[in-house]
């Protein structure tokens, strides 16, 4: 998709007369909208959710907070990290991923399958030597955003489930002699855009916002429809 994208922009920037975007430019203006369409998923999940339960929306394909949600896990990720002590501490300490969004619900858990409850910072310290001390049975973590600090410290790794940023997207390509620039998606830093493909068209018209460009939804597609045809045509040709 980002190829197709990228030449809808720039047929569109050239028949608006506004110059021209670079490679590098649409990559990071590219990430940037990425990036907006994916936060907005949250919001939009919430707000459908609150539709539902007044009974304004429908089951099928048309179940609106269920379709946010699965935009949403397509970025669930799972993984097994284990556990550093250090010295006497009463805790352990658990690095996070670095493409971690947010922990989902219920995200953190023994191997074992004992759920860790979440504390306010600092409150493992003060729960030592009381009634409600964390065990193996009933153990907790306190969230320190890069790590999470788990108690007891007998727990040596946990299952994390977790909802992971979108990779940044690279459209790459090589130059030719006469210097223009061939979409390459063999290149090894080649990434995709990772939303669904019914956001094409939300993407284009937020990218064209940043050259106050105001298209007609129904005006981008018909563009691309066009260019689709054309690199079909070029690629069974």
């Amino acid at each position: 998709m980002i190829d197709l994208i990228y030449k809808t922009l720039l047929t569109i920037i050239n028949k608006e007369n506004q110059g021209y975007v670079s490679p590098t430019e649409y990559n990071l203006m590219l990430n940037n909208v990425q990036q907006e369409i994916f936060r907005s998923y949250f919001e939009d999940e919430n707000a459908d959710k609150n539709r539902e339960n007044r009974g304004l929306t429908n089951r099928g394909y048309s179940h609106l907070s269920f379709n946010q949600r699965q935009r949403i896990t397509k970025f669930a990720e799972t993984s097994t990290i284990p556990a550093s002590i250090s010295g006497n501490a009463p805790f352990s300490s658990i690095g996070l991923p670095e493409d971690l969004y947010f922990i989902e619900h219920d995200g953190v858990s023994t191997t074992a399958g004992k759920i860790l409850d979440e504390v306010e910072r600092n409150s493992i310290i003060r729960m030592l030597g009381t009634e409600v001390a964390p065990t193996v049975l009933y153990p907790v973590y306190e969230n320190y955003a890069i790590s999470l600090r788990v108690s007891p410290a007998a727990i040596s790794s946990i299952d994390l489930r977790y909802i992971r940023t979108p990779k940044m997207p690279n459209w790459t390509y090589f130059v030719l002699p006469s210097g223009g620039e061939v979409f390459n998606p063999s290149d090894v830093s080649f990434q995709d855009v990772e939303l669904h493909d019914s956001e094409f068209t939300n993407i284009v018209l937020r990218l064209l916002s940043y050259f106050s460009i105001n298209l007609r939804e129904g005006e981008v597609v018909q563009i691309a429809e066009t260019l689709k045809d054309k690199m079909n045509l070029k690629d069974n040709g």
